[in-house]
């Protein structure tokens, strides 16, 4: 008769711990799905998703964070075997939940920089922009046109032709003919200096 009562006591408490217990579980599962590392296995630029291999799954077409999306709104399309972080917003076992935010880097795409002064942007054709804010040296490079600037001088090349500034004059010179100017005034060199069409100057 005690241990009838007992249990009439006791069963509600047991069934509420077997409920809890497999509520926790239940946490612990989504939890453990709330981040994972991924990689991009394809993009679709046009609308602006991916899919992304975590482990053993893929996901299906998710969204993945762009650099800005307001009223001012950037957009960098990731590469086929880029790292991402994968969250999984919904916690659940399926990706139709997740987005990927992208930007973590690997053996196949490496840092653009390795000095912490040195912020760098490097596109595929070669073409690179940085800014080194401890020496104050801002560079652009896109093929045969270069420029290089800082608080005391600047440099732009275009092929052959060549741009420099300090504080005090500009330069530009292709070959023999050259255009500075200073305080002084605008100075002209070379075999011939013409103005439409016009030559104000001696062959």
């Amino acid at each position: 008769m005690f241990d009838a009562l007992l249990r009439m006591q006791l069963g509600p408490i047991i069934e509420r711990l077997a409920q809890m217990e497999t509520e926790l579980e239940d946490l612990y599962r989504r939890a453990d799905n709330f981040c994972r590392i991924g990689v991009c296995q394809e993009v679709d630029a046009a609308s602006n998703t991916c899919k992304v291999r975590h482990g053993e799954l893929l996901s299906p077409s998710i969204r993945f964070f762009n650099p800005s999306a307001g009223a001012q709104s950037e957009s960098r399309i990731p590469s086929v075997g880029e790292q991402c972080l994968l969250l999984n917003h919904g916690g659940g076992e399926g990706g139709g939940q997740s987005v990927a935010l992208f930007g973590l880097n690997g053996d196949r795409f490496p840092p653009a920089s390795t000095l912490a002064s040195l912020t760098r942007r490097l596109y595929q054709d070669g073409t690179e922009s940085g800014y080194d804010d401890a020496s104050h040296v801002l560079h652009w490079n896109n093929g045969p046109a270069a420029f290089t600037g800082s608080r005391e001088s600047l440099e732009l090349s275009i092929g052959p032709a060549r741009l420099a500034m300090t504080p005090q004059a500009i330069t530009l010179q292709l070959g023999a003919v050259g255009l500075l100017i200073d305080a002084a005034g605008v100075h002209l060199s070379g075999p011939v200096v013409d103005h439409q069409g016009r030559v104000i100057s001696p062959k």
